[in-house]
């Protein structure tokens, strides 16, 4: 496109070429602003559209664990739960994250949650519904243990990096916990609380009607785990006799 004007009084050869030279610059810097913004729309949508193996392996038999898109897909998991994502473009750009929605179901399971990530950053909002303990062997089988509890999940915000946000509950039903090829044993009502301090969001989880603590997770803004078993909650999993603790990066 190609323009030229001059104004009064100017020198139609100095004047006008200078506004001619300003104004070509400002149209072929649009036109490569649109081009850009084109070719990388259309690179975004191949990706969106492309199939979910892309970002989830098939398993070591060669059988599919993930239906659906890169923009909207489901992977299965042991014991029949599975956990789906949607990913939320204007959510992205409101709160300058990643932003997707994830959805888990399953036996005694159903709950939604959107979660925020960013380099340095990764925080879980507005997670809902219910969900078996099971789901924990799904996730790790090699726990030395399984639990049959649903929890009631009522979680405004927990950050898994990044600075420390903490609130809401979870409410844990009555249930039974055994070894693996052990006999079951009768496990109380949990009740979870989420705060946060200057350092670390925390998880603290306490018998109904008990103020001591059972059980404790504490995530640093680096995305370190420690989760530790209290002297009140010895004996509440099988095979822990003792307070311990263990630390991991998420």
């Amino acid at each position: 496109m190609k323009v030229w004007r001059t104004r009064d009084g100017d020198d139609g050869r100095a004047g006008g070429a200078f506004q001619f030279e300003r104004l070509t610059a400002q149209v072929t810097r649009w036109r490569v602003v649109l081009a850009g913004v084109g070719v990388g729309a259309y690179v975004l949508g191949l990706v969106a559209m492309a199939p979910s193996e892309i970002i989830v392996a098939r398993s070591s038999n060669g059988e599919r664990q993930a239906v659906g898109t890169v923009w909207s897909g489901e992977r299965a998991m042991p014991g029949g739960f599975g956990a789906g994502w949607t990913l939320m473009p204007l959510s992205s750009i409101l709160h300058l994250s990643a932003a997707t929605r994830i959805t888990l179901r399953g036996p005694d399971t159903e709950a939604s949650t959107q979660v925020l990530a960013r380099p340095g950053r990764v925080l879980i909002r507005d997670l809902e519904g219910t969900v078996s303990m099971r789901m924990l062997n799904a996730v790790a089988p090699g726990l030395p243990f399984a639990c049959s509890p649903v929890m009631r999940l009522e979680v405004e915000g927990l950050a898994l990096k990044g600075a420390p946000t903490g609130t809401g509950r979870i409410l844990g039903g009555s249930g039974e916990c055994a070894a693996t090829g052990g006999a079951a044993t009768p496990i109380a009502p949990l009740t979870g609380t989420l705060t946060a301090d200057e350092g670390a969001s925390n998880v603290v989880f306490t018998r109904v009607g008990a103020t001591e603590p059972v059980l404790k997770a504490r995530i640093q803004s680096d995305g370190t785990l420690t989760a530790s078993v209290e002297p009140a909650g010895v004996g509440l999993l099988p095979g822990i006799g003792a307070p311990m603790s263990i630390d991991t990066k998420l």
